[in-house]
């Protein structure tokens, strides 16, 4: 199923707006979009072989997956909760019951396909973790937009193509923007902050009229725009495709190689932080918690360790196009911002190429790798921080407060491992895709849910062991509801276990991904082991 007629047509109205003309179909620039999407997987379900999309690219592919509309299909013989005596016959159970969700749609929407995670949207095309946005198409993880097409992640927006961590008040009628707020009108910038109209800029705040860090009059910068903006037209109209931002730059050197611990110790408070998690979730408290930072990232988005310009070793996220930056072109944040005065060369009359600007821009042009907004305090080691307190180890952090080693933190506290956007929620450890979730571990796709340990796509359970695509359970063990005392003698055994691997592995070599039927090995050994 393709997109919609009217996804289509706004998809064109975006296009003019954007380039001054249509540029042709959606689906003609469906390879190029979809470039931009934050990694997930899309696999054959395993009933109907019809196409499912996953919001997380961590499933076992040998799992058993299906699509939300055939989960009425599935059956399995009654559980016999005698028959889970100990800790093994707790996993064996699981792993003959789990079965994983794609293509999952909550609360209102319409028009949406090929999709995973999206709530009260309408006309969604090849997108996940979509939330309250219409004319969506090829997009990931992100709320309150629309008529956004190849943008991930984003906050807020109208009218974009292909941008990426748009935050706050987002980007409107943008092209190829990355880490900027509140920028519209705007071409090829990255951290720009309250500006519109900008072409190959960097690092400004509240500026206009400004191509290649240089300032123009109104009347100048117009033709020119209007030259640029019509050879950008022109070019992906015949190719579907035009240069990035990353490509001006040229080469350089490589990363130094994958970040899967921390590049410093985490701030006090937010080490005193994870100790109270853990005692709220297992019932004992684990100190230390870098010793546990390769488990809880083993399921993060991964950042690549590389040294800047100032020869300072820097994490930055490998997402598309930012990946493909060099990394000499990098330089603290500090250093980033004063360098928004060297802005390019333009002789009196002169009207360069599309080309030509990108290749002046791009021997001016500095890239700061992490970005710091509003009332933030007590962060590191983190790339995008808005208003945040008492974090570290994450990519972005937004209103939240003590945190580490995750992918997205919004609006939560208490986090610790996770990919990709924990929203609304508190005291969970590696949970995945989750909104409004309390005292959880391992849980994947949940909304509304409380004490839950190792569950996928429920919502408002509460105190829930190994549930899978279950709503309104409470006191349940792999979707049957049990007295509370039976419930709680499995959740002992299941915390025991815990802890003790805690203490012995620094980490669970089992999680919520690896949980389905396998061609071989047991759940619990496949994963390669934490040390």
């Amino acid at each position: 199923m393709g997109p919609s007629a009217r996804l289509n047509e706004d998809f064109r109205q975006t296009c003019s707006i954007i380039f001054g003309r249509e540029i042709g179909g959606l689906e003609e620039f469906a390879p190029y979009l979809s470039e931009m999407m934050m990694s997930d997987l899309s696999i054959k379900s395993s009933l109907s072989q019809k196409k499912v999309m996953l919001s997380s690219p961590f499933y076992r592919e040998d799992a058993t997956i299906v699509s939300q509309e055939e989960l009425g299909r599935l059956s399995f013989a009654p559980l016999n909760i005698n028959d889970i005596k100990d800790i093994d016959s707790l996993f064996e159970a699981a792993q003959e019951r789990a079965v994983y969700c794609g293509n999952k749609l909550f609360g209102k929407n319409m028009n949406v396909s090929e999709s995973d995670n999206v709530v009260d949207s309408v006309h969604v095309h090849h997108s996940h973790d979509i939330y309250s946005s219409k004319y969506v198409a090829y997009c990931a993880i992100g709320r309150y937009a629309e008529s956004i097409y190849g943008v991930s992640p984003f906050w807020r927006g109208n009218r974009a193509i292909r941008c990426s961590a748009c935050y706050l008040n987002g980007a409107s009628r943008s092209f190829e923007c990355y880490y900027s707020n509140g920028i519209s009108d705007s071409y090829y910038t990255f951290n720009c902050s309250g500006c519109t109209d900008c072409i190959f800029c960097f690092n400004l705040r509240s500026k206009s009229h400004m191509v290649g860090n240089l300032a123009l009059s109104r009347e100048r910068y117009s033709k020119l725009k209007e030259k640029l903006v019509s050879e950008m037209a022109e070019t992906l109209q015949k190719d579907k495709r035009i240069f990035s931002i990353a490509e001006i730059c040229g080469t350089g050197q490589d990363y130094e190689g994958d970040s899967k611990s921390p590049s410093s110790a985490i701030p006090g408070e937010v080490e005193a932080a994870f100790g109270t998690t853990t005692k709220i979730l297992f019932g004992k408290e684990h100190r230390d918690a870098g010793r546990f930072a390769p488990w809880l990232m083993r399921n993060t988005l991964k950042r690549k360790r590389f040294m800047d310009a100032d020869g300072r070793f820097a994490n930055k996220a490998d997402l598309p196009v930012i990946r493909d930056i060099p990394a000499g072109r990098f330089a603290r944040l500090e250093k980033a911002l004063a360098s928004a005065s060297d802005g390019i060369k333009l002789s009196e009359n002169e009207q360069p190429s599309l080309g030509e600007i990108a290749k002046r821009a791009g021997r001016v042009a500095l890239f700061a790798p992490e970005i710091y907004e509003g009332q933030s305090r007590n962060c590191c080691d983190t790339s995008v921080v808005s208003d945040s307190t008492h974090v570290s180890g994450l990519w972005w952090a937004r209103g939240s407060s003590y945190a580490a080693y995750s992918t997205i933190v919004t609006e939560s506290k208490y986090v610790f491992g996770g990919y990709a956007r924990v929203l609304n929620s508190e005291f969970c450890i590696n949970s995945h895709n989750v909104t409004r979730v309390r005292n959880c571990l391992e849980c994947d796709s949940c909304y509304l849910c409380r004490d839950c340990y190792f569950c996928h796509n429920c919502e408002n359970v509460e105190e829930g062991i190994f549930c899978f695509n279950a709503k309104g359970l409470r006191y349940a063990v792999l979707n049957k509801e049990l007295p509370k005392e039976e419930y709680l003698r499995v959740k002992k055994m299941l915390l025991g276990w815990i802890n003790s691997e805690l203490e012995r592995k620094g980490g669970l070599d089992v999680d919520i991904f690896s949980l389905g039927k396998q061609k071989a090995d047991n759940a619990r050994t496949k994963r390669e082991p934490l040390i």
